[in-house]
């Protein structure tokens, strides 16, 4: 098979995950589809990841390993994706496992509906201990078991998915690679890129395709994940975030659109509290002074009030939640996270559903 005959390309970065790598290759490998070219990224692994990146080459002459310092996903993905030579391309991580039909599925639902752009369902596999774990379910908000939307039906809706978690991961998804190409899109050099790179590829999407079958296998498990550690700088990334979805939406001309904005807005201070919970994580050497102070300046930001005023939430334990917020009472922001983190820290089982369903 030559390179400009692929159908897919397959980008997955790789670093000291040797443990995982080759259950990950293995459930492409065993794919019904084998029109494809898979790009292993070394990305500077130090564990042995390397070298299994040369074993699995030999054993698929559609594998193409590249090795390269550390420079994390983000160059790992572009620099592949300079490389790339399929109609379409996915992106997939190196520590999860996707099911053996999905590149044919999308491939045919991208082929019949003419998408640059197919979205799917996908599983959050959570281990509370060595063996067992809590699968989660993530499906896409449709009438139906495939939906096709135009640009105009795809941003109307968008809220909806927004909602259910389709737009901030690059994994569940199959995109036409002239369409990236053509918008010039790629990772940016930034924590935690994922989610720019995928507002990046709806704002302009033309066509977009979405199944219900949940195809793509997202293991929550590792200590070292970037889903588990203290992030200094997470209520600086999560204000960015806030003004892209603005900006976004503005683009869109949905800006006075009241369910889009609700949205916005609930999904603004579902992060605002997330942020005070990030402060009593175990890696975090902050005083509780400090914790305070901080948690005081998250609070008297403008965008709080604004959003605590169009935030519609759902839950009973949310609206309980909102509470602290809406009298501006520190002291008990400061309990309710404390509280938080002891739960996600003691019953990941429980503050899984829990974050799921919010």
């Amino acid at each position: 098979m030559q390179n400009n005959e692929v159908k897919i390309s397959i980008i997955m970065p790789v670093y000291n995950v040797k443990d995982y790598l080759t259950k990950a290759v293995d459930s492409i490998l065993n794919q019904t589809f084998d029109d494809f070219e898979l790009f292993l990224v070394d990305d500077g692994s130090t564990d042995g990841s390397s070298d299994i990146c040369d074993e699995l080459k030999l054993k698929d002459n559609r594998i193409i390993v590249i090795h390269q310092k550390n420079q994390g996903a983000h160059n790992a993905r572009n620099n592949a994706l300079k490389l790339a030579k399929g109609t379409y391309v996915c992106f997939f991580d190196s520590d999860d496992y996707i099911e053996k039909d999905m590149l044919r599925d999308l491939y045919d639902l991208a082929n019949k509906y003419d998408s640059e752009l197919v979205i799917s369902g996908f599983y959050i596999n959570t281990f509370y201990d060595n063996e067992h774990f809590i699968q989660l379910d993530y499906i896409p908000n449709i009438d139906s078991d495939v939906k096709k939307y135009n640009k105009i039906e795809f941003r109307k809706y968008a809220y909806k998915n927004f909602d259910k978690n389709m737009f901030y991961s690059p994994w569940n998804k199959l995109y036409k690679l002239s369409y990236l190409k053509k918008y010039n899109i790629t990772f940016p050099i930034t924590y935690r890129d994922d989610f720019p790179f995928v507002l990046s590829v709806i704002k302009d999407i033309e066509n977009v395709t979405y199944t219900k079958k949940q195809y793509y296998n997202f293991i929550r498990k590792r200590s070292d994940s970037e889903t588990q550690k203290y992030v200094a700088t997470l209520y600086e990334k999560r204000e960015e975030e806030h003004r892209y979805m603005l900006d976004l939406y503005s683009y869109w001309n949905l800006i006075d659109d009241y369910n889009s904005m609700e949205m916005i807005s609930r999904r603004y201070i579902d992060r605002l509290i997330e942020c005070m919970v990030n402060l009593f994580n175990k890696q975090c050497t902050l005083s509780n002074k400090e914790k305070v102070e901080l948690i005081r300046t998250y609070l008297y930001n403008e965008n709080v009030d604004k959003c605590l005023k169009l935030a519609r939430p759902s839950k009973l334990y949310l609206k309980l939640m909102y509470i602290p917020l809406k009298i501006k009472n520190v002291h008990l922001l400061f309990m309710m996270s404390k509280f938080i983190c002891f739960v996600k820290s003691k019953n990941i089982k429980l503050f899984s559903v829990l974050k799921t369903n919010r």
